[in-house]
């Protein structure tokens, strides 16, 4: 019995076996380091796979600097999340295998492979006609009495290498305080950017002597982690103990999270970043 098992033993290891990756690369452009949104969304190679379906949420999603990004705006903006869900799935699958080694279907091909996949689901679990959940509407409010709220945001820009942050401040009134837009080098992830666009924002509110803030973005990733009292482990743990240095300096600081529309002129501010040549000294 032992000796069947012994021989069976390296057939079932070569099963199991991986091939191991040297290669960081996009597989499918070559051009930059791969990342989920990359692999997924942004990749030139990918234009003709999402256009025939998603045309309008390509355009809306021009600003998104994350996958998870594009996904709420595919729910909060009417987009079939269904069939964006079982394209992104094919898109997925067929990486895996491209990085493998493994034969793959042609890219025009996983429109019509994602349509017949969700034909089929949709077949063997049919669900009662129901109204969708209607997403609301999220609109910037402006803070209590003698308080001024902070937006922030960030953006990436991989093709030159840098980030942009993005800063409004506002009073009571919804008054324009003071804003900013700056870049800086291409941090190494994009929940980096949020918190050092963070960070910029409660040094440029201190500049100006602001004292009771609410800093708010769309990050619910740097909110949470900014809130929180504990150590944080995360690549980013040495930028949240600053932004709680900081704190330090003002009466009162309050974080706090909105969707992408609440802050609409931070994310702008951000994207337009790349626009401005940085000043000589």
């Amino acid at each position: 019995m032992w000796r069947a098992i012994s021989d069976a033993l390296p057939t079932r290891l070569n099963l199991v076996r991986r091939k191991i990756l040297n290669d960081a690369n996009c597989q499918l452009c070559g051009l930059v380091q791969e990342s989920s949104m990359h692999a997924l969304w942004s990749c030139p190679n990918l234009l003709g796979v999402w256009e025939p379906h998603f045309r309008g949420l390509r355009a809306d999603a021009i600003g998104c600097v994350s996958f998870m990004e594009v996904f709420h705006l595919c729910l909060e903006n009417g987009h079939p999340a269904d069939l964006f869900t079982m394209l992104s799935s094919q898109i997925w699958h067929r990486r895996n295998k491209l990085r493998l080694g493994e034969a793959v279907a042609n890219l025009h091909l996983l429109g019509s492979l994602a349509r017949n996949a969700l034909l089929e689901f949709q077949h063997a679990h049919p669900v009662t006609s129901s109204p969708p959940p209607s997403c609301p509407h999220t609109k910037w409010e402006p803070p209590p009495t003698d308080w001024i709220k902070i937006n922030f945001d960030g953006a990436v820009f991989q093709d030159r290498n840098e980030a942009g942050l993005g800063v409004i401040i506002r009073n009571d009134h919804g008054l324009i305080m003071a804003a900013l837009t700056q870049t800086i080098p291409l941090p190494t992830s994009v929940e980096m950017v949020e918190v050092l666009a963070a960070r910029r924002a409660l040094i440029f509110a201190w500049e100006l002597s602001f004292d009771h803030i609410i800093l708010e973005g769309d990050s619910d990733i740097a909110i949470r982690a900014m809130s929180s009292d504990g150590f944080s482990a995360a690549s980013f743990g040495h930028i949240l103990s600053d932004i709680k240095a900081l704190t330090s300096n003002f009466s009162q600081v309050v974080f706090r999270h909105t969707r992408r529309q609440g802050n609409k002129v931070a994310h702008s501010l951000a994207r337009a970043a790349c626009n401005f040549l940085p000043l000589c000294t």
